[in-house]
């Protein structure tokens, strides 16, 4: 069986031949089907480090927080040609720390001296949602690509004048919902534009925390810096790698309700965050919601149900489900994911055996991407304007769509 990188965006693999291994109700397994071997540039698996094109990528990174130092330092640093040669955060002794530990030769707590002195070629913006507008667009001014981490903005508006300065200079501007890339919804996606689904008219995404509330008392708590809870946070990831897979329809319409039951009363609390206060401290500020349902309709029908919470009374699960109309097929958790369909007038529970993918992780492959893209690799699959602009349209509808009461035109 072949190893592979990744699954292109487009000329995806034919599906894989289904092989009946048991009788008992019609449960089968099904071959997993690798893509096509990657081409001279793409990543070699078997080191720790990225070959690509030649041309050396300056790197300068706004925020030193856990996603930072997780998921953008190391794998920006595992490419070739990229160096991550600035960081940048208010927190003075932070930077400084992080910028030790990693190697980084610049450490600044003003972006807009990084960005002046270092003159980076990309910068990712990786701090409080508030901050991502202002600093993404000072970032294209200085003449640079971003990478946004997720929301691109607070509001609709803001992401849709984000895009336009990028497509005016000439630059890139992405965001960092970077789940579409693992390896699970890789091999769903080859699935969906296979065929294996037939029409898919319905979709329910959901990622719910048992105790998962981040950050207790910093930003992300507090509406004004973060304008959401769960729904900015892990929502955005859900409703990505539903989008994603269904082929991001035009949204029409939305209805969302919004609640905050668990935060308020300081409970259901995660270890995720660098400023997060202790447990115990009183009077913490928490006016985001910690559980968002909604339901989308989009254009020729289709619907798509969203449930997101970092705190609940509720088994955790991170689940994508598409409904088709010859064909379902089940996301469970980040690494695994199930088939349904009809043979011979039988239902069938197809189970792909794992390992089925490259072993890269979803963060690597977006950060890689980027690069590649860059590059100028055709193949190298971002998150384009059109699909990160419908994103935030229905994450703005969601919202005014809580406050208002009522269903939300698009």
């Amino acid at each position: 069986m072949r190893s592979c990188s990744r699954i292109k965006s487009n000329n995806r693999p034919r599906i894989g031949r289904i092989e009946r291994i048991t009788t008992d109700f019609f449960k089968i397994k099904i071959r997993q089907f690798q893509p096509n071997p990657p081409n001279p540039r793409s990543i070699q698996l078997e080191s720790e480090t990225i070959m690509t094109k030649a041309k050396q990528w300056r790197v300068g990174i706004i925020g030193a927080g856990t996603v930072v130092t997780y998921g953008h330092i190391p794998n920006f640093q595992s490419i070739d040609n990229a160096e991550v040669v600035a960081l940048c955060d208010v927190n003075q002794a932070r930077v400084q720390e992080v910028a030790t530990e990693y190697g980084i030769p610049h450490a600044y707590t003003d972006y807009r001296e990084m960005l002046e002195k270092d003159a980076p070629d990309i910068v990712v913006v990786a701090t409080p949602n508030v901050f991502h507008k202002p600093m993404t667009l000072d970032a294209l001014d200085a003449g640079a690509h971003v990478l946004c981490e997720k929301p691109l903005a607070l509001h609709y508006a803001d992401a849709e004048e984000m895009m336009a300065v990028a497509e005016e200079k000439g630059l890139v501007l992405t965001v960092g919902a970077h789940y579409r890339y693992s390896d699970p919804v890789q091999a769903c996606k080859a699935h969906v534009d296979g065929g294996f689904l037939g029409k898919v008219y319905a979709a329910r995404t959901s990622w719910q925390r048992r105790h998962g509330i981040p950050g207790y008392g910093s930003w992300f708590t507090n509406r004004e810096m973060a304008g959401g809870g769960a729904l900015l946070d892990i929502g955005i990831h859900a409703l990505d790698r539903a989008l994603y897979l269904m082929g991001y329809p035009k949204p029409l319409r939305v209805v969302g309700a919004t609640f905050a039951e668990f935060g308020p009363r300081g409970e259901g609390l995660f270890d995720w965050g660098a400023d997060g206060v202790d447990r115990g401290v009183q009077g913490v500020r928490f006016d985001v919601d910690d559980l968002t349902w909604a339901q989308v309709q989009f254009e020729g029908g289709s619907v798509l149900h969203l449930n997101v919470a970092w705190a609940t009374h509720a088994p955790e699960e991170f689940r994508t489900q598409l409904y088709g109309t010859e064909g379902g097929l089940l996301l469970d958790g980040f690494d695994k994911y199930m088939l349904y369909q009809d043979l011979d007038g039988k239902p069938v529970d197809i189970t792909p055996e794992p390992p089925y993918g490259s072993g890269v992780s979803s963060y690597r492959r977006l950060v890689e991407n980027l690069v590649r893209h860059l590059d100028g690799d055709p193949d190298a699959e971002i998150i384009p304007p059109e699909e990160a602009l419908i994103g935030a349209r229905i994450i703005d509808g969601i919202l005014r769509s809580a406050e208002s009461g009522r269903e939300v035109a698009l």
